[in-house]
């Protein structure tokens, strides 16, 4: 019976312990932010922040409508919630090879939506992975050591911890390539 009383008496050094910590301030909240991860080449997949993404679609290969004289990453138009919605092969618009295969052997394609004002983009990629949260007090600016010229025009930045690279929709949609005829 002296063992029981031991055990449930509160020992004063745990009883101040555990008031210090409670009226100590709480620790700082880290900035974080929602990102959807995506596959952009065989090797590579991005980040892009869930506020730029309007919609994630999948679209009929006999749905798009092929543009002469574009540049060649323009895939063509579709139709999205009543409007012309162009559709980027991101691959070849950020300078990498493109992944997409010809149209006789691709029944669908996947578009991330992105909007700028009243301007939307379909990016198609190969592959979407899934939401992740960062911290975006970890997020560096494109390195000209760790990426080109061509490709950091269209970055946010990287998460160092795991190399993450994190498109910058805004750069994408005002890419001059894509204003101009071929």
């Amino acid at each position: 019976m002296a063992e029981r009383s031991e055990l449930t008496r509160s020992s004063p050094t745990a009883s101040i312990t555990s008031l210090e910590s409670l009226l100590s301030p709480p620790a700082p909240i880290e900035p974080t932010q929602k990102f959807l991860r995506f596959r952009v080449d065989q090797a590579r997949s991005m980040l892009i922040a869930v506020e730029e993404v309007a919609s994630v679609q999948t679209i009929a290969m006999f749905d798009v409508l092929p543009v002469p004289q574009m540049s060649p990453c323009v895939l063509g138009l579709s139709n999205w919630r009543g409007e012309a919605l162009w559709l980027v092969d991101l691959a070849q618009q950020l300078g990498l090879s493109a992944i997409t295969p010809p149209p006789q052997r691709l029944h669908t394609l996947t578009a991330i939506v992105v909007q700028l004002g009243t301007k939307s983009l379909g990016l198609i990629v190969p592959e979407i992975y899934e939401i992740e949260e960062q911290n975006l007090a970890t997020l560096l600016p494109p390195s000209p050591d760790l990426f080109s010229s061509q490709i950091s025009s269209f970055l946010k930045g990287y998460f160092r911890h795991d190399r993450s690279v994190v498109l910058d929709a805004a750069a994408v949609i005002r890419d001059p390539a894509l204003h101009l005829h071929a």
